[in-house]
């Protein structure tokens, strides 16, 4: 639901969900994730750079969930004109030695399943799956 809210610019209703659930549940990064990526879509510079700091302080531990946050912020400073922003934080990204992990999907056509990742070319049939795009 967070994300859905989120991805129709709800930001506040969004917010009010967590809040409503964190009165009983400890704070799921999940959530903020769904969050932030809302505001990157939304091009929303503020909204995001605060969503990113309330996760620092949330969930120092969760590194993976920092990096994917981090990525998602310069993006938005990026897709905002904020290039040099952009740059330093993929610069700590790269200084901190983590990587952010490549996502995985999967599909399954006639009985077979078969798992990507973007760019792949392990298919046999790549030449022609790109040529199509």
């Amino acid at each position: 639901m967070i994300d859905c809210l989120s991805r129709a610019s709800a930001f506040e209703q969004a917010q009010e969900l967590i809040d409503e659930y964190e009165r009983n549940h400890s704070p799921e990064s999940t959530m903020y994730m769904a969050l932030l990526s809302g505001a990157r879509n939304a091009k929303n510079v503020y909204l995001s750079q605060n969503i990113y700091d309330r996760m620092k302080n949330l969930f120092p531990e969760e590194k993976d969930a920092l990096i994917s946050a981090a990525v998602l912020l310069a993006n938005v400073y990026a897709s905002s004109g904020e290039i040099d922003k952009a740059s330093n934080i993929r610069l700590e990204i790269h200084k901190s030695g983590t990587k952010k992990k490549v996502g995985l999907t999967w599909i399954t056509v006639d009985g077979q399943l078969y798992t990507f990742r973007a760019h792949d070319r392990s298919h046999p049939r790549s030449n022609e799956i790109y040529a199509e795009g």
